[in-house]
């Protein structure tokens, strides 16, 4: 993007993306905006310094790095990025999927102090039900859903699980029909208005295909709608850890370890069938990086316990599920993107409407 040098805010930004679309996009290609959002803890600005050019902008940090393009050649890509709540970054960008994929990505899979937003599959019902109430004659030209026991009921085969992918004119009447017959809710949508197109989807991602004031204020208000949960799944990840504490029986020091768990409560019982799906899944997966080892499992009712290794940031811990919930045990360097990433893979892949929550302290003996 070509943006005036000058001391923005995040609003004050967007404010010249949409009041100058024409300049600020000029060759570009596609003339949309993406934003992307990322949870952040400490030293993340450190780390974009160490791994990016780097310019500052008041509020905004702009942050430069290299892709290869479709040539072959070597090119900058550019990004903005500014605070929307404390601990929670706007990325915004005009750049194509591949300068994304080789220049942004990276931004998070390594760091153990940014992670990509996810957006629980409830609260993007409610995100839906935000646009569509907003805009009568909005249009759904295209949709992913996925089944949701605790969020629709099926009249055909409630027990499968199934996912749907519908592009058509008459995307939101599909829509509301497949959640009736199969119980699908969406996980990612495109709409359509005359003065609006913009794409949403579970992973925290925001493509404005249509760079108005419009578009932006959208945006803004269905952020306002999620961040509440999203902080505290933040909190709930910074609190499940590994540590050791020092005490003095007598005239002795040691040290004890203490645990804090995790535990993700599964919407529905899940099957063993599912969660070797799931595994497979995360390893075929190109976005995610982990590994399970000394993977235990039987029969029936689901048992089944490994341990996960975070192949990018070395994060270590334990899982151990049933079919109604999954316990999470740190091991060794458990930061918050690898549980959240983790977490986030589970509502892909596994099941939409698991939630995750603190499962208790101990001292470990």
């Amino acid at each position: 993007m070509h943006i005036p040098e000058g001391q923005y805010n995040l609003k004050e930004f967007c404010r010249v993306i949409f009041d100058s679309p024409e300049s600020v996009l000029e060759g570009y290609h596609g003339q949309r905006i993406k934003s992307f959002l990322y949870l952040s803890d400490d030293g993340w600005r450190d780390y974009l310094d160490q791994h990016y050019e780097t310019e500052e902008l008041g509020g905004i940090t702009k942050f430069v790095g290299e892709y290869t393009n479709r040539k072959g050649a070597d090119q900058a890509a550019k990004f903005y990025v500014g605070e929307y709540k404390d601990d929670l970054q706007m990325v915004l960008t005009a750049e194509t999927e591949e300068a994304i994929r080789q220049a942004l990505r990276p931004v998070s899979e390594h760091s153990d102090c940014l992670s990509p937003m996810p957006i629980m599959t409830e609260d993007f019902q409610t995100m839906n039900e935000i646009v569509l109430s907003s805009y009568d004659n909005m249009r759904i030209a295209e949709f992913k859903s996925k089944r949701v026991p605790s969020l629709a009921d099926a009249r055909t085969r409630p027990d499968v699980d199934r996912e749907i992918e519908y592009k058509g004119i008459d995307g939101r009447d599909r829509l509301d029909e497949f959640r009736e017959e199969y119980g699908v809710v969406p996980t990612r949508i495109q709409y359509e208005h005359e003065n609006v197109s913009i794409r949403i989807d579970t992973s925290g991602k925001f493509t404005l295909e249509t760079v108005n004031q419009e578009s932006f204020n959208i945006l803004f208000e269905l952020l306002s709608e999620v961040v509440v949960n999203v902080l505290e799944l933040l909190d709930v990840a910074n609190q499940i850890k590994f540590e050791k504490r020092e005490v003095e029986p007598g005239n002795l020091k040691i040290q004890v370890p203490e645990v804090s768990s995790g535990e993700i409560d599964f919407d529905h019982p899940v099957t063993l069938m599912q969660a070797e799906s799931f595994i497979k899944g995360t390893k075929n997966s190109d976005n995610l990086n982990f590994s399970f080892t000394d993977v235990t499992k039987q029969a029936g009712s689901l048992d089944f316990s490994a341990q996960v290794t975070d192949e990018n940031r070395g994060s270590l811990f334990n899982v151990s599920a049933t079919e109604e919930s999954m316990r999470i045990v740190p091991k060794h360097n458990c930061s918050f993107p690898s549980l959240v990433e983790f977490y986030l893979a589970v509502i892909q892949m596994l099941d939409g409407g698991a939630k995750m929550k603190l499962y208790d302290s101990q001292t470990a003996a």
